[in-house]
């Protein structure tokens, strides 16, 4: 499991920007990563890479991310994705809230 160094940037309260993600095109995770994936209808998620017979659709897909309540989300589906068991977050700079 590799380890990521994140970037997080705050300028107003409530913002947050993270710079770490990897373009799911460009590369895949490592088997059974834990991952925040954005997906490409623009929602945030989170799930396990999981690349088991079930998961490859017997070895026609690479895999897919598995979610703790039973769902998945298809490599189709995926823009990019943080791996975040093992992440290192640099904090650029915060905005305090009051």
């Amino acid at each position: 499991m590799r380890i990521n160094s994140v970037f997080a940037e705050s300028h107003e309260t409530g913002e947050l920007t993270l710079k770490g993600f990897s373009y799911i095109k460009d590369t895949l995770p490592d088997d059974f990563e834990v991952c925040l994936i954005i997906e490409k209808n623009g929602h945030l998620s989170a799930g396990c890479w999981d690349t088991g017979l079930r998961s490859t659709d017997d070895g026609k897909v690479p895999g897919c991310f598995r979610q703790s309540r039973g769902g998945f989300i298809g490599l189709d589906n995926v823009l990019a994705f943080l791996p975040i068991e093992k992440a290192e977050i640099g904090i650029k700079s915060w905005v305090n809230s009051k």
